[in-house]
């Protein structure tokens, strides 16, 4: 008797996994054609479009204030082990430090991490601002370029 697999999605780290070992090869190829540096600026710029656009998706008026970013937020580290502290967080601000990050254990299990910062970290601000034109990310450091923390601090700016 022939079993069938549980209808499971995936979450958001395996399906980055499967994007990355997808694109990871097209982009080490037109590296050698048009140079590393055009190749990864096409890479992150595709990303940063991508994350807007998922951003403006996720803006329902209203409902995209700090609130429903920390509910956001909270999910991203869904399929993996991600730790953060919370710093601050107000009606205008939200302030943490990730200290371990799934994305950057994913992608260096695969081998794949020189790309880290072009798959995941370059959407983060690009998110904010579609889901919400008012939300700035100030981050000055990431574990993907070898920092020992991500620093997050989201500013809602007032209209």
């Amino acid at each position: 008797m022939k079993k069938h697999l549980e209808n499971k999605e995936l979450n958001r780290i395996e399906k980055r996994a499967i994007e990355a070992l997808a694109i990871a090869p097209v982009i080490k190829a037109v590296s050698q054609r048009i140079g590393r540096d055009e190749a990864m600026a096409i890479l992150k710029e595709i990303n940063q479009q991508e994350a807007f656009q998922r951003g403006q998706n996720m803006m329902i008026e209203g409902q995209n204030g700090i609130d429903e970013l920390v509910n956001e937020v909270a999910t991203w580290g869904e399929g993996g082990i991600w730790e953060m502290d919370v710093l601050e967080q107000t009606s205008t601000t939200y302030f943490f430090n990730v200290s371990r990050c799934p994305y950057y254990e994913k992608y260096r299990e695969l081998g794949l991490d020189e790309f880290g910062v072009e798959f995941s970290c370059c959407r983060d601000e690009p998110y904010a601002r579609g889901f919400n034109t008012q939300l700035k990310l100030v981050r000055t450091q990431t574990i993907m370029e070898g920092a020992d923390y991500c620093d997050f601090r989201y500013y809602l700016l007032s209209k």
